[in-house]
Order: structure tokens, then sequence, then C-alpha cells
């Protein structure tokens, strides 16, 4: 058997575990739910009853049509109502509200194990789950305990709700899912969790790409429950999120690793170039003498101080690197910025030997 044949079977064997492991925890999730939810004396159920969500918003819902309807639509149906909900007061006040009158006012998913999302046909089981999720949502923790972008749409095959990543800037698929869907508000809030994420991945390439990235959203402010400001918004970081990978992909494309990349934007002091080959050179140079002694690191790199002296050792490399390719280092000015990045970059790839990218 061929090495490549065999290192697809071991793919497909991980996405078996994996797919299982997530059905056994579904299981234990729903029989948990069902041995807590269906006491008379749940907390929550009775919160649920007494709440003006269920005064106000569902008064008179026939919730019998919805019977044994797919998980899909029911979960439509539930997003649908979230998106109302959303836009009846200004910044979501009222979803705040409903949530707070449920879960009480103090951190309302540190409840222990996740919520899984039930059958419609409990329907105090389902309206739990609704205001949870919402609460998630207001909060930008939509992995949180019980959602993860498989509820958002059957499309998706991302995780089971706890990994952040899910979110990333490299998700095509979420990418394409803000841009088109019809819940406008919930992809405005999806979307702020998408932009800290991004700036988690983006910072660790460099601090370059992290303040464009912030300089260019920090003055948009969005009422999630205002539809046309969330349009800008989702539009704006879209723009943002896919100049920033035109712009990594372009470095890749010239033979650039992603740490590369990263040195080269913190060299010239910003993202907006166009690679210049005495930068390139340089960068190259650089990384070929620093990465060897990244590499030789052992686990636990924890100490300031340590990292410091590293920082400050590897300067002495790159700074005579840089002045031999004639590079502008603005090192007359105290306030360098392509010294600070370059700094930023270093410390980085002190505390970092992986990417995502």
């Amino acid at each position: 058997m061929e090495t490549k044949e065999i290192e697809q079977l071991q793919d497909e064997n991980k996405k078996l575990k994996k797919e299982y492991g997530w059905l056994l925890e579904e299981v234990q999730r729903l029989w948990k739910f069902e041995k807590e939810t269906k006491l008379p004396s749940s907390e929550y159920m009775k919160r649920l009853q007494e709440s003006d969500l269920r005064k106000k918003v569902f008064d008179g819902t026939d919730f019998t049509i919805f019977e044994g309807i797919a998980e899909n639509d029911s979960r439509q149906f539930m997003l649908y109502n979230i998106e109302k909900i959303i836009g009846e007061q200004p910044n979501g006040e009222a979803a705040k509200k409903y949530a707070s009158q449920i879960y009480g006012e103090k951190e309302p998913l540190g409840l222990g194990e996740s919520f899984p999302f039930v059958p419609m046909e409990n329907v105090d089981g389902w309206l739990l789950d609704m205001v949870r999720l919402m609460e998630c949502l207001m909060a930008q923790n939509p992995w949180r305990q019980c959602f993860s972008l498989r509820w958002l749409s059957v499309r998706f095959e991302a995780g089971t709700g706890d990994d952040p990543y899910q979110f990333s800037p490299n998700n095509e698929e979420l990418l394409q899912w803000l841009k088109a869907t019809e819940y406008r508000r919930i992809a405005a809030l999806v979307a702020m969790k998408v932009e800290r994420v991004a700036e988690i991945e983006y910072e660790r390439i460099s601090s370059a790409i992290y303040d464009y990235v912030w300089e260019k959203l920090h003055d948009i402010k969005t009422d999630c429950a205002n539809v046309d400001e969330c349009n800008l918004y989702i539009d704006s970081l879209l723009d943002i999120i896919y100049n920033v990978n035109d712009h990594i992909k372009e470095g890749k494309e010239l033979g650039l690793c992603i740490e590369e990349v990263g040195l080269i934007d913190s060299l010239w002091g910003d993202i907006n170039h166009n690679y210049h080959k005495d930068y390139l050179d340089a960068a190259k140079d650089i990384w070929q003498k620093i990465k060897p002694v990244r590499d030789n690191f052992a686990d636990g790199r924890k100490c300031r101080e340590d990292c410091q002296l590293f920082v400050n050792d590897m300067l002495e490399i790159a700074l005579p690197i840089a002045e031999k390719y004639d590079l502008d280092m603005e090192l007359d000015d105290e306030h360098s910025l392509p010294l600070s990045y370059l700094k930023y970059w270093l410390d980085s790839i002190y505390y970092s030997n992986d990417s995502r990218y």
C-alpha cells in the first residue's frame, strides 16, 4: 500500500473517531438534559413560565404545528426568532432582558454541562435552548457551551463548540455565510467574534497586520439591532479579512513562509507594500539565522526575562542584516515603528512555534 493511501486511511480514521466522539457526547448531553429539565422543580422551567419571553413573544404560538419537523427547520425557526428579538430594542437589550429573566444576571452560561438542541415537540426545552443561544450570541461567545457553527447551517462541518478557531478568518465557508445569510443581526454578532479570533491569529503573524485590522475597524460602531449598521460592519470586516488573506497568499506565492511574511511586514512597518526585493532578501536572510535558534527551544518558554534576552540577541543579528540591505528602519526616531514591530515579532517567535496559516 502506498504512503498516500495510508495517510488517507489515517485521516478517514481520525474523522470517524471525531464523529463517534461527538455522537456519544450528544447522547450524554441529551440524557442529562432530559433528566434535569423534566423535573417539576426545575428552576429554569419555572423562570421560563414566568418570563416576558413566554408571555409576550410566544403568547398564542401554536408549537404543535412544528412537531416532528427536521432539525434544521427547527434550528432556522429558532434563529428567525432570535433575529427578531434582537431587533426589538437598540443594542439587543430585549434579548439581554429575556435571557437574564431565566438565567440570571451572573454568567448564565456557567451551568456546567452543555445544552443540546432538543426536539421541537419539547417546547419548554426548545425555548430554553433558544434563550441560551441568544445569550451566547449577545456575549459574542457563540461556541461557549452549547453553540457551534453546525447550528447556523447544515453546511458547516466545524467542531462541536469549544474551539474558537472554527471561527477563524481562514474559514471560507463561514465568511460566505456571513455575507449571504438572511439573519443579519446574528451574522453581525458572529462577525464580532470572528474579528476577535482574527486579531489573535493575525497578531501571531505580525503586529503590523493586527494594527491594520484595528485601524480599519475601531471607528465602526455597530448597534446589533440596526440591520444597516450590521451590514456595514460585516462588509467592512470581510473586506479587511480578504485583503489580509490575499496579502499573506501573495507572500507565500513568492516563496515566503508565514514567519517571513510577518517579518517583512515588520521591517516595512506596514502591510501595504509590494514585497520589495531588498525586503524579501533581508527577511529570508534574517529568518534563516533566527529559525535554528527558535527550533532548539525546549517547551515551557514562560519567563519574560529569557524572552527579553532572546529579543535582544536576535536584534543583534537582524539589524545588521537590515542595514546590509539598506532597509529604512527609522532608527534615528526613538519611536521607530519598524523597530517596534520587529521586537513584537521576535517576542511572538519566542513564545510560539506553530501557526494555523
